[in-house]
């Protein structure tokens, strides 16, 4: 006889707790299986919101490492609902314990298996009629409809799977009651505008933490970091060839390159290239102005991708400069956040906004 060791992690969402009776089928990736095992501590409570419960319990089959588990409850009891957080599997006699993250509702009289970190692309789920299953469902809580008029559709009601947890709520609560009372909800939304760096920094400083590059925002290592690792990393483009619509010249970037020549730093693949040309033509509120930006990046001795060229509109000419590292420190730092409000403009307008558009038409055709 072996030993297992179950242990049950509910979720803290509203309801998540249940009365049910649960049983619970261990599996192998070799067609063993125990029996199905009831989960039940006598005299106990089992399954309350946000608790977590062990259980253990024999079977004649001895599977020394879990691959799969079978979840079924019933609607017994006042509140049969049960959102589940976590489920780990330890084998007492092999010691070996497998992790099934769930973070979903288990719908009764269905037998729902879970596989280890279960995320499978539609073509290789081992099991393609549970998912089309649990897909129908989904699409009778996930509806979308237009709320307003030439504007993509919006979700009709927040389904229970994608409401916060009692624990993110109180989260949530807390920071704001921190921010109300350090004022800081009134730079936020007030009507004011933030005149300094110091400004901005009160934001973060109470309720929040600092963002990774809050003090070397300034620095040329930085903005290229954000390239890589910020919201647009898909952007960048090994660079073959300048341009004839970008005015760089090879006796622009010399001093950028580290005694490479252009040609030679095209030919050692370390130039690079951002154009948000799919901005020209957009249109602003009057008054504004929206950048067309192309930027030059070398990748230096260190590994570090640095700006050494910036157009803040598609085609070059004498009202067009290009800006460089060696222009003064103001000038250069300017022409930057110039083009960082290209680069915001394209992941509000396209990375956001399209994505949005095209995953609701897709909801609502698939």
């Amino acid at each position: 006889m072996t030993t297992y060791e179950v242990k049950v992690k509910t979720g803290d969402k509203k309801g998540a707790g249940t009365d049910a009776n649960v049983h619970i089928i261990l599996l192998d990736g070799s067609g063993k299986q125990t029996k199905p095992a009831v989960l039940n501590n006598r005299f106990k409570d089992d399954f309350e919101r946000g608790k977590i419960d062990v259980f253990t319990f024999l079977d004649q089959t001895d599977i020394p490492e879990v691959t799969d588990i079978q979840l079924r409850r019933d609607e017994a009891g006042l509140f049969s609902d049960w959102f589940v957080e976590k489920v780990e599997v330890t084998n007492q006699n092999s010691r070996k314990t497998s992790v099934f993250p769930i973070l979903r509702w288990v719908p009764s009289g269905v037998d729902i298996y879970f596989r280890q970190y279960d995320t499978f692309l539609p073509q290789s789920d081992p099991r393609p009629d549970q998912r089309n299953l649990e897909l129908e469902e989904k699409r009778k809580f996930y509806e979308y409809e237009e709320k307003t008029p030439g504007l993509p559709v919006q979700v009709k009601k927040v389904p229970k799977d994608e409401v916060f947890s009692g624990q993110i709520e109180w989260h949530l609560l807390k920071s704001k009651i921190t921010m109300k009372y350090s004022k800081t909800i009134e730079v936020i939304f007030g009507d004011g505008s933030w005149e300094t760096i110091k400004d901005l920094k009160s934001v973060y400083s109470t309720p929040f933490e600092n963002p990774k590059e809050m003090e070397d925002w300034e620095s040329d290592v930085s903005f290229g970091w954000q390239r890589l690792n910020s919201v647009n990393p898909n952007l960048i483009r090994l660079c073959s060839e300048i341009p004839d619509k970008f005015g760089v010249t090879e006796e622009m970037i010399k001093p950028f390159l580290e005694g490479l020549t252009l040609s030679q730093a095209i030919n050692d693949k370390r130039l690079f290239i951002i154009d948000l040309n799919i901005l020209e033509g957009i249109s602003v509120v009057d008054g504004y102005v929206c950048p067309v930006p192309i930027a030059l990046f070398f990748v230096d001795g260190k590994g570090q991708l640095m700006p050494v060229a910036i157009q803040l509109f598609q085609q070059k000419g004498p009202d067009n400069q290009v800006f460089l590292p060696s222009d003064p420190p103001y000038t250069w730092l300017i022409a930057k956040m110039w083009y960082n409000v290209g680069d915001s403009n394209y992941h509000q307008a396209i990375t956001h906004l399209e994505y949005l558009w095209v995953a609701s038409e897709w909801c609502i055709t698939d």
